[in-house]
């Protein structure tokens, strides 16, 4: 068995040989004998390598080189590195490399006529035309045929079912489809892991090597990773998707180039960076299901009146509802821990507002939103926290531009327009720049939590924390503080470091004034002060900034059942 790791190789050489051939796998669970640095997707793969496999590996990245080291300690690994231009010396010169990687695979496999190989070389080329002529057809004769050309298993949708979703960058494997086809995407894989990473123009000459070399260097969308650029509005217009997801893996930042791209299309679109773990699956929808409510409002499904609207915000920290009536005004709020039964506190509060106000359930519609929305199913409809904190901080502010949304375990930067959605980018892979870090930082401190914003306004001598990873910037304060620097000191370059975290994302949207913040850490004045000092800017925070997704999740009720 012949095992790949990436369609840049020679297809035509394992058929011409007769070998059976697949590309690696991610089999779910990392193996720790690979650094933790090294890309999340080489880590999960490195397993699904038998110990007979000769391997064929594209050396396009570091973590893919440190891989093939580690796998020739028990295999027989051919390495093949792609030139980064496609000029005539680029393809004279891989294809030396691929004569002298076809001589030794002959003498692995058995000699095989030159001959054989042409005729496999045009096989595939005949092929290759017959997969692009029908990307505008039939799904099921795409996935037959780029399935027998590339021993690969298809990734994405067969049936074009819901909005189209073009998704780029880094591989993707069918659990992500799945999500995005759950929440009404038909998926477009143009990663490498899909039938648009196999498509190239073609060379006829004599030289069947300088004809492979040509299509792997001449494919019409480049790997960022073995191209100085690579150009999308071909792609992009002929697909005309309704909205784009960027994936990128754990350690693997260079598809983020093509971030800049797809801005200037105006298509909707997010960024999903995936460490392939079970883990990601609940962010990893949060930010499908929010790109999917910028694309569309759902129809009202139900015609009866209610008297009460009510929103629940299950947070990781706290769980907060609010009441309104048919006039949109708030009549309750409330926020408790959220706890260890997260379900039973949701539906605590739930039962409370019907004892409170005396009204039977089926008069009161619930929308639930926050990371915990999906397990309450006692509510009428689940809708993402970025979704509702737009409409509930537009309730409170109409003229809101920007949101800057802090709380215990993530942070987001929401762009909007009229209340609704325009972009959005969140942090929820690490605690740096959450109040999950400040508690830190407070506890390693000694200061209550309560008090550390107001003391790093007393600051008199301004310094750094270099790191924004909570471990290592917990280091940082540690050897501070026994420097002899004085607390206030250090939680101002504490709140800096969140400041500078958060204004990054800032830029990414491109946020405009007015600018709110929200979240438990709203009420945190140091970090308030802290961002409008980095971005040179004013910034409002709202009468009630750690109610406004429960909020606007009463406020989308309303709307929905009042047209």
């Amino acid at each position: 068995m012949i095992v790949y790791n990436c369609p840049m190789v020679p297809f035509e050489f394992f058929k011409a040989l007769g070998v059976p051939f697949k590309r690696i796998k991610n089999l779910g669970c990392e193996f720790n004998e690979l650094n933790s640095n090294i890309c999340s997707f080489c880590r999960k793969s490195v397993l699904s390598v038998d110990k007979d496999d000769i391997v064929v590996w594209i050396d396009s990245c570091d973590s893919a080189r440190r891989t093939a080291d580690f796998l020739k300690q028990t295999n027989k690994v051919f390495e093949l590195h792609i030139p980064t231009v496609s000029d005539q010396q680029a393809v004279l010169r891989l294809s030396k490399d691929l004569k002298a990687l076809w001589q030794s695979l002959k003498s692995i496999f058995g000699d095989v006529s030159d001959e054989r190989l042409f005729r496999a070389q045009k096989n595939f080329e005949e092929q290759m035309k017959l997969l692009e002529r029908a990307l505008s057809g039939d799904s099921k004769e795409i996935k037959e045929l780029y399935e027998k050309m590339t021993g690969e298993r298809w990734i994405g949708s067969t049936q074009s079912k819901g909005k189209s979703i073009l998704v780029l960058g880094a591989p993707i494997d069918q659990n992500l489809v799945q999500i995005i086809e759950e929440n009404g995407g038909n998926v477009i894989n143009a990663t490498c892991s899909g039938v648009y990473s196999i498509i190239s123009n073609t060379l006829n000459s004599d030289d069947v090597f300088r004809n492979i070399a040509y299509r792997i260097l001449n494919r019409k969308i480049m790997c960022m990773r073995s191209a100085p650029q690579r150009d999308l509005s071909d792609l992009i217009d002929k697909i005309k998707p309704s909205a784009i997801v960027l994936h990128t893996i754990k350690f693997c930042d260079f598809y983020n180039f093509d971030e800049r791209e797809i801005r200037k299309t105006k298509i909707p679109f997010v960024v999903i960076e995936n460490d392939l773990t079970a883990l990601s699956n609940a962010q990893i929808k949060t930010r499908i299901q929010a790109l999917m409510e910028l694309l569309t409002h759902r129809e009202n499904a139900f015609k009866r009146e209610f008297d009460l609207f009510v929103g629940i915000d299950s947070g990781s920290t706290t769980t907060k509802i609010s009441v309104i009536n048919t006039e949109e005004k708030l009549l309750y709020k409330n926020i408790v821990k959220t706890g260890a039964y997260p379900v039973a506190t949701a539906k605590k509060l739930f039962e409370e507002v019907i004892e409170k106000f005396k009204v039977p359930r089926e008069k009161i519609y619930l929308v639930c939103t926050g990371y915990g929305r999906a397990t309450l199913d006692f509510a009428h409809e689940q809708i993402t926290e970025i979704t509702c904190h737009a409409r509930g901080v537009h309730f409170l502010i109409p003229e809101v531009r920007t949101i800057i949304d802090i709380g215990g375990q993530d942070s987001k930067v929401i762009k909007v327009e009229n209340g609704q959605v325009v972009e959005f980018v969140m942090n929820d892979k690490c605690a740096a720049g959450t109040g999950r870090f400040l508690e830190v930082m407070a506890n390693v401190l000694d200061v209550p939590l309560q008090k550390i914003g107001k003391l790093s306004l007393e600051y008199t001598k301004e310094i750094d924390i270099s790191s924004v990873c909570t471990v290592f910037a917990e280091s940082e304060v540690v050897s501070l503080r026994a420097s002899g620097h004085k607390r206030e000191d250090i939680l101002y370059a504490i709140h800096k470091a969140i400041a500078r975290r958060i204004s990054a994302m800032y830029e990414r949207v491109k946020g405009t004034q007015p600018v709110i913040l929200t979240g438990g850490v709203a009420l945190n004045e140091g970090v308030k002060k802290a961002l409008e000092r980095i971005l040179g800017i004013q910034i409002q925070i709202p009468p009630e900034p750690v109610l406004t997704g429960a909020l606007g999740a009463a406020v989308i009720g309303h709307q929905k059942n009042s047209q």
